[in-house]
């Protein structure tokens, strides 16, 4: 993939912001429902749990978390995982299984393959985590490390027309995305007046997911997606009114892309009712905030959508739940957050 723009490059020579297909559609409560129903007894309930802090009765911070992290695979993504699996045809399995990822959706998709028996590799960052890479190893992914210039080729190339495996997009599958909606549904069940519902964006897939739940079964309560500072994609696109490439810089989050593509955007646009920005020092807090008060062990991205919320006074944001997603965290890279 020689000749690829860097993410600096693609700014100025206003590259492609989606690899050609359709726009994704709201996805219907029918086909949520059909999703829960498919995925049941392969991915958890999770437990909804009070936020704690010390000192803080827990009805003062008003915050509840959603830990899906407890998931076999340590992630919400074998819910759209299977969802996308089980509708595969057996020839469609038998010549195996591709997709790209960070590490979380690997992971998934290889859970979801040994399940069905079926093979699977998957392009990966070459800067992604050795512990998300042993994860993903574990599970008998192949995987192949790219850059992210190439990643991000491969991507709006639509390069996945061009191997002999079944395809998973991990943030641009309507089956993936219902499989995400069931997160809300689940969050709701419990907690049905919930003002405001705080996501961690990456791809996006989650947001739009959970989003097309929230306007379904509560339209009043608010989605707030919750990006990086060293990644505004989704506030950049809002303020522009469509797709634009971002700068992305290193962060303890590692889901963020530098733009939303064209075929998620009308979509996030329709679903997201606010983008709140964090730093990085605010993203360590609520990973030592998880991990010290609350006994949960999430990675970066994990405490991404609590790093959010914890910047909104309680007025504003009302009964809150924060998805907390993504425990593969380095060891070394838990310790020095914790240390500091």
């Amino acid at each position: 993939m020689d000749g690829t723009a860097t993410t600096s490059e693609a700014s100025q020579t206003e590259p492609k912001t989606g690899w050609g297909g359709s726009v994704i559609e709201p996805v219907s409560m029918e086909v949520i429902q059909e999703a829960a129903r498919t995925i049941a007894g392969v991915a958890r309930n999770t437990p909804l749990v009070p936020l704690r802090s010390y000192g803080l009765p827990e009805e003062s911070l008003g915050i509840h978390l959603k830990l899906e992290m407890l998931q076999d695979v340590g992630s919400f993504k074998i819910r759209g995982v299977h969802n996308w699996l089980s509708h595969l045809t057996h020839a469609e399995r038998a010549a195996g299984l591709n997709t790209h990822s960070a590490g979380n959706t690997a992971q998934a998709l290889g859970y979801a393959a040994l399940r069905f028996g079926c093979k699977a590799k998957t392009l990966v960052p070459d800067r992604t985590p050795q512990a998300k890479l042993d994860a993903i190893h574990r599970y008998g992914v192949d995987t192949v490390p790219v850059s992210m210039d190439d990643l991000l080729d491969f991507i709006f190339a639509a390069g996945w027309t061009e191997q002999p495996e079944a395809y998973l997009n991990p943030w641009g599958d309507p089956l993936m995305i219902a499989g995400n909606a069931t997160v809300a549904v689940e969050i709701l069940q419990e907690r049905p007046d919930l003002d405001s519902l705080f996501v961690p964006m990456g791809g996006g897939g989650l947001v739009a997911g959970v989003g097309s739940a929230i306007r379904a079964l509560n339209s009043s309560c608010r989605v707030v997606a919750v990006q990086v500072d060293s990644c505004q994609a989704l506030s950049g696109a809002l303020e522009a009114g469509g797709p634009v490439w971002v700068e992305m810089g290193d962060s303890l989050s590692d889901i963020s892309l530098p733009v939303v593509v064209d075929e998620l955007y009308p979509l996030l646009e329709s679903v997201v009712d606010e983008v709140i920005t964090v730093q990085e020092d605010e993203l360590k807090d609520a990973v030592r905030m998880l991990a010290v008060e609350n006994k949960v062990v999430a990675e970066g991205a994990g405490a991404l959508a609590l790093a959010g919320a914890l910047q909104v006074g309680r007025d504003h944001r009302g009964d809150t739940a924060c998805i907390v997603s993504g425990g593969s965290m380095d060891p070394a890279t838990l310790a020095d957050v914790l240390n500091h």
